[in-house]
């Protein structure tokens, strides 16, 4: 079944939430090379530039999550294959990765707002991202960004457990292998988020800022 997510996207309630797209993750230097592929191939990084303009042209609110660990690994538990794979090693030695910044084609520019988080795996765990989400009057949360296989689908389910709406643009995320992240969208986010292309959302939001 297909929705009409336009009254879901009026600018003033609405933020655009890029995740994750730092030069570690998804860059030239990715510590995880076959999702930065996946979002190669799928021209992750344009589309979601394309999208931001449109959201910061309509006045919808602009936002970045990004991991920023402590590098001397203090209080990082190391719990999780995921963890271990960033740190290149096989063990919980200390030392956090470092992911880098956001990808140069995607920077904030004034007026965003970053949230970092040393812990956990979804936007909103110890990020301060809810406060600023509701304290800007935001309803609805456009969701970009890597990966479908954790961090989209784990904020997706977290933001309506706040009570946010949520629409994920299938063309502005990503995951790995490319084949389980069009699974998880039919299967999994679907169901908890609409659906929609980027060039819809960005029809809307053009519309809106004439």
């Amino acid at each position: 079944m297909t929705y009409d997510v336009a009254p879901l996207l009026a600018p003033a309630q609405c933020a655009l939430l890029v995740f994750e797209c730092q030069e570690g993750v998804i860059g030239e230097g990715s510590q995880l090379p076959t999702l930065a592929a996946a979002a190669r191939a799928g021209a992750l990084v344009p589309n979601i530039a394309v999208l931001l303009a449109a959201a910061r042209a309509a006045g919808a609110g602009v936002f970045y999550c990004k991991v920023a660990k402590r590098r001397d690994g203090v209080g990082s538990p190391c719990n999780t294959p995921l963890e271990l794979r960033l740190r290149g090693q096989g063990s919980g030695a200390p030392g956090g990765p470092d992911l880098g910044d956001i990808v140069a084609e995607l920077a904030p520019q004034p007026g965003d707002v970053v949230v970092s988080r040393e812990h956990g795996l979804t936007g909103f765990y110890e990020s301060g991202l809810d406060s600023y989400l509701r304290n800007t009057g935001v309803r609805t949360v456009v969701l970009t960004g890597v990966s479908v296989n954790v961090g989209v689908l784990g904020t997706a389910i977290e933001a309506v457990n706040r009570g946010y709406t949520v629409v994920v643009p299938t063309d502005c995320v990503a995951g790995d292998p490319p084949e389980y992240a069009q699974q998880a969208l039919r299967y999994s986010v679907r169901n908890v988020a609409f659906l929609a292309t980027g060039a819809e959302i960005e029809a809307v939001w053009s519309a809106s800022s004439r």
